[in-house]
């Protein structure tokens, strides 16, 4: 059997162009969005007429910095006791293993000449262990703060924001189109301390509805283009009253097809339009990220599934954190 034949019978995580795992940015330097990136080998495949479709995706992540608006280390604006100060955040290490379970259904097989596809990802941080120093620098000079440093370094695991997600996709003879939404709920491990930098795995009391539209492109027999374009509307937080600003992301992909399996970049692009909002917010600190990595996807034909293999890096970053991720994922239809 051909390499891309027995690819497009295996490889079913295509519709987890919309579902995925999240990433980082704006309130508490994070914003709700895959930065580790989901377009993969996948992308040839298309979506079956029917069954179920489970993917577990293992990220491992890695935070080298806290950057600010100038891309260098970052300064926030925080009033220490009866003083203003900027804040300096110095990150010792900062690591996180992430675990996604999706479970996608086809709920009908023609709407609009397409699929009508739903989807569950449920993440689980195993490993989120954080080491940061933080210094405040007031009329030139500059102190350790101990006590926040110690708030902020934390050695935790547990369940982060579940995502639901409702997806169509439609094929045609040499390209696939995929249109979803996906709505993040608040159920992760949150902890809202007033004044504090704690890190959490949760994102906050609010929610995320990220809409999008993906094409694939079969250019050739060895090449398929990717591309998506997203937009992300975040809710108001209720425990600190702040409404992280609105977002749009870019991905792109090319995946060539070899004799053992799919290989090719990836790229994503991450803005903030609007600012955060809020009296607690620290005021115009809008997120841009962009990410460039590769992937390897292969069939694994005795179990009638997929593997993606995948490294993303951050290359230029702002008001964001900075790192790199390392991400497998196993996709089956059943």
């Amino acid at each position: 059997m051909k390499p891309q034949t027995l690819m497009r019978k295996t490889s079913f995580a295509a519709v987890l162009f919309f579902a995925a795992c999240s990433s980082y940015a704006a309130d508490g330097f994070k914003l709700r969005f895959p930065i580790s990136g989901t377009l993969g080998g996948e992308i040839i495949a298309p979506l079956p007429d029917e069954g179920w479709i489970t993917s577990l995706a293992v990220t491992d992540i890695h935070v080298s910095q806290v950057t600010g608006e100038d891309g260098g280390a970052v300064q926030v604006p925080k009033t220490i006791g009866p003083v203003s100060a900027l804040v300096g955040i110095k990150v010792n290490s900062y690591h996180a293993t992430l675990n996604n379970f999706t479970l996608a259904h086809i709920l009908s097989r023609d709407v609009q000449g397409g699929r009508l596809v739903a989807a569950i990802n449920i993440p689980y941080a195993s490993t989120f262990d954080t080491d940061l120093a933080l210094s405040a620098t007031v009329g030139g000079m500059t102190v350790p703060l101990a006590q926040q440093s110690k708030d902020a370094s934390v050695s935790t695991s547990g369940v982060g924001d579940v995502e639901t997600s409702l997806l169509w996709e439609k094929s045609y003879a040499e390209t696939k189109l995929l249109a979803g939404a996906t709505l993040s709920l608040p159920t992760g491990n949150y902890k809202y301390v007033p004044n504090a930098m704690t890190p959490n795995i949760g994102y906050g009391n609010y929610y995320t509805l990220r809409m999008g539209l993906g094409v694939a492109y079969t250019a050739s027999e060895t090449l398929t283009l990717g591309a998506r374009g997203s937009l992300g509307f975040n809710s108001q937080n209720t425990d600190n009253y702040v409404r992280s600003g609105d977002f749009y992301a870019i991905d792109l992909a090319a995946a060539f097809r070899t004799p053992v399996g799919v290989v090719g970049p990836h790229i994503t692009m991450l803005r903030q339009y609007t600012d955060d909002t809020g009296a607690n917010s620290i005021g115009p600190n809008r997120v841009a990220i962009t990410g460039a990595g590769f992937f390897y996807t292969v069939p694994l034909r005795a179990v009638g599934g997929g593997l993606n293999l995948a490294y993303m890096k951050t290359t230029d970053t702002k008001n964001s954190l900075a790192g790199d991720f390392v991400q497998i994922r196993f996709s089956k239809l059943f």
